[in-house]
């Protein structure tokens, strides 16, 4: 059996079981429930995200016409994005710099994101309850997708890399936007 199938098998178990504590919870159980659903759900995204960004990698390649070496350089790149931005990122970041940002560097750097995708600028962001764990997030080039401006932001944080692509949305706000 491959690792996909395996991979699926289990997520669909995890889910299946959420939703089932999930259903019937008591009052002492409620919450472990709720948080059991999340991490489920989580998962789910988190798989899917790294799902996403090998296929827009692999259409960036394509249309890029990149190397072999440089399009599996940027389809890590983007799992690691596109799982960060749909959950949090799960396992797909699990050793990287980005399993290691607090909930307030997690802020500071979709903060800085957003305001790189503004301004077209690269902005740099630190983690205040880790300052070792410096980034940076810098914007490329804006393109058309369609009636909506995008970016694929570059995101460095300390040794590792992630990119995600952003399109302007009809009221104006930067969206995570897949294929």
């Amino acid at each position: 059996m491959s690792l996909p199938s395996l991979a699926r098998r289990a997520l669909t178990a995890a889910l299946s079981f959420s939703l089932g504590l999930a259903a019937v919870p008591t009052a002492d159980a409620a919450q472990f429930g709720k948080r059991l659903l999340q991490i489920g759900a989580c998962a789910g995204g988190a798989y899917g995200g790294a799902k996403l960004g090998e296929k827009v990698a692999e259409m960036e390649a394509r249309g890029k016409n990149l190397s072999p070496a440089e399009a599996a350089k940027r389809k890590k790149m983007f799992e690691i994005g596109f799982a960060i931005a749909l959950c949090g990122g799960g396992a797909m970041i699990a050793g990287t710099a980005y399993s290691k940002l607090s909930k307030r560097g997690q802020q500071a750097r979709e903060k800085e994101i957003l305001a790189a995708l503004d301004d077209a600028m690269p902005h740099s962001y630190a983690d205040p309850d880790n300052p070792a764990l410096r980034g940076t997030a810098t914007p490329q080039a804006a393109f058309m997708d369609g009636d909506q401006e995008c970016r694929i932001v570059e995101d460095h944080l300390a040794a590792d890399a992630a990119l995600v692509k952003y399109c302007r949305g009809a009221n104006g706000m930067w969206a995570v936007k897949a294929v």
